[in-house]
């Protein structure tokens, strides 16, 4: 059997290794991000001042609002301390430029573009002063101007906030791509805006990760998009080149600061950088830790973040009855937590229903097994016939070379066993209206009735003895054939069990590491694969 048990594991690996190999893709659990995703949107404020010289001195100043820039971002404090990419928070474009290009239109009396690009004049004197107005500020500037930088996070909650939650910039990167951290300063001091788990780094055998972004201010209706990119290699920051048209308008509409999430994991390992004079970057995780240790905050995750996961686990089993009450928890804490809001609102349409794992019985493991997805089960019932088919050409093949092995064992001195020593014989009497006589049918090898013997005095009825008149029975063996050894223990004991081996075959050896019998002139186990010797 030794020989069988190695063909039998040898095919269920060769079953595993045919399995076809495939890669996690969204799968629901991404709803344990998409709750601390927000849209980060900065603008500029510009206080600029004029300085006309070419009589008597004269200041015009001026304040301008400007977009900067708009992306996303997620929060990784419940106190509201968010991350995205420092390209969303301090872009390329000057805010002073525009200032210069109004300033100077509107005192000036000048068609100038109202942008964020240099310009020139025909005129010498006013081309000189707009280029002196123009950052950045020297001596003989023209122009002096301030810059505020206004930030706005829009977390995902319903209803929203519809003017946004302020924030400050803790940190900023040298690089577009490098991460930039803020502080909401309104809107987290009960520390329950929902957030993210951050991850550490992205595993090596990943190779997809969804890339969630927030096209526009969320809402019920406008909630997280998550895109599926594939990298190349596996485990790398690089995507493929097949990824590029998609992730550039993932980048196009918003998307720096974008989180990466690890679906297998459910966390966020890194964010996406890119777009318009940017290359497409992954940062990672890493990074991200780095950026908050610098800003003296550490990731952690609130009350809330607590609940839901808890809700989480029923509702992604369907069960949805056990699932309402720790939803209504979670809303108890924060009211506006939309994708509690939704979850609730699909676990009380479905509670009490079929579709109810908690209010209908638990399907027998036959039943769970064809409740299986039809690819898997496919592939399932392929390798298990394969399997079969294999062991059912390979056992009658085994068992034929062991019969073979056993049949010419047997010599052909063999001698039938013989039945030893012979019955002995009793003699059986009945009564028969109360004389005694010698029934009919007697024993074998007892005397002819002729013969026997009558006796005066008739037995019990019913009793049977042997008659002391009976020839006494001759216990030697056949002619010819020796007197028999008496090998039975003394005492009563049972024999021991006969451990030599088969007529013909060496003495039987056994693993030492598994104990599988060795075959003859084995020099290592069937099995396990360990050295006969050791």
């Amino acid at each position: 059997m030794p020989r069988l048990h190695s063909l039998i594991a040898g095919l269920g690996a060769l079953g595993a290794l045919a399995a076809p190999m495939l890669h996690p893709h969204p799968s629901g659990s991404t709803d344990r991000v998409t709750p601390g995703a927000v849209r980060v949107e900065s603008t500029s404020h510009v206080s600029i001042t004029l300085l006309d010289d070419r009589s008597v001195i004269q200041q015009v100043a001026r304040e301008y609002d400007t977009e900067l820039a708009e992306g996303s971002g997620f929060t990784v404090t419940p106190d509201g301390v968010v991350v995205t990419a420092t390209q969303v928070v301090q872009a390329s474009r000057d805010p002073r430029v525009y200032a210069a290009n109004r300033v100077f239109a509107e005192y000036f009396k000048v068609k100038i573009p109202a942008d964020f690009k240099r310009h020139t004049l025909d005129n010498a004197d006013l081309n000189r002063r707009l280029q002196a107005c123009y950052p950045p500020q020297q001596s003989d500037s023209t122009c002096i101007s301030q810059v505020t930088t206004k930030v706005t996070v829009f977390p995902y909650l319903d209803p929203p906030p519809p003017d946004g939650l302020p924030a400050q910039i803790l940190t900023m990167g040298t690089s577009p791509a490098a991460p930039a951290v803020l502080k909401t300063t309104k809107g987290g001091e009960k520390q329950t805006l929902p957030t993210v788990p951050l991850g550490t780094e992205i595993a090596a055998n990943t190779e997809s990760l969804d890339v969630m972004s927030l096209p526009a201010r969320p809402s019920a209706t406008a909630p997280p998009k998550l895109d599926t990119a594939h990298l190349d290699p596996p485990g790398s920051r690089t995507f493929k080149s097949t990824e590029r048209e998609k992730l550039d308008g993932v980048l196009k509409n918003a998307g720096p600061g974008s989180a990466l999430i690890d679906d297998g994991k459910s966390e966020v390992v890194g964010l996406l950088a890119g777009g318009d004079d940017v290359a497409t970057t992954i940062t990672g995780a890493d990074e991200i830790r780095t950026a908050l240790v610098a800003a003296g905050i550490t990731p952690r995750r609130g009350p809330v973040d607590v609940v839901f996961e808890n809700a989480l686990a029923s509702y992604h089993n369907k069960l949805y009855s056990s699932a309402v009450p720790v939803l209504q928890q979670v809303l108890n804490l924060r009211p506006d937590h939309a994708v509690a809001l939704d979850h609730l609102r699909v676990s009380r349409a479905k509670a009490g229903t079929a579709e109810d794992a908690g209010s209908r019985p638990r399907p027998s493991p036959v039943a769970a097994k064809k409740a299986s997805s039809p690819p898997a089960l496919v592939f399932v019932i392929g390798g298990v016939v394969v399997v079969a088919l294999l062991v059912a050409v390979a056992v009658p093949l085994l068992l034929r070379r062991r019969r073979t092995g056993q049949d010419a064992s047997a010599g052909p001195d063999s001698v039938p066993p013989v039945s030893w020593p012979p019955n002995g014989v009793t003699q059986v009497f009945e009564t028969a209206g109360g004389t005694a006589r010698p029934a009919e049918t007697s024993h074998p090898g007892s005397w002819p009735a002729a013969a026997r013997p009558e006796t005066s005095t008739p037995p019990e009825a019913g009793r049977s003895f042997v008659s002391p008149s009976d020839p006494p029975h001759d216990p030697s063996p056949p002619r010819g054939r020796p007197q028999p050894v008496d090998l039975s223990p003394p005492g009563g004991r049972p024999h021991p069990a006969d451990l030599s081996p088969p007529r013909g075959q060496g003495q039987m050896k056994f693993c030492t590491q598994c104990g599988m019998r060795l075959g003859q002139g084995h020099r290592f186990c069937g099995f396990c694969g360990n050295p006969a010797d050791s």
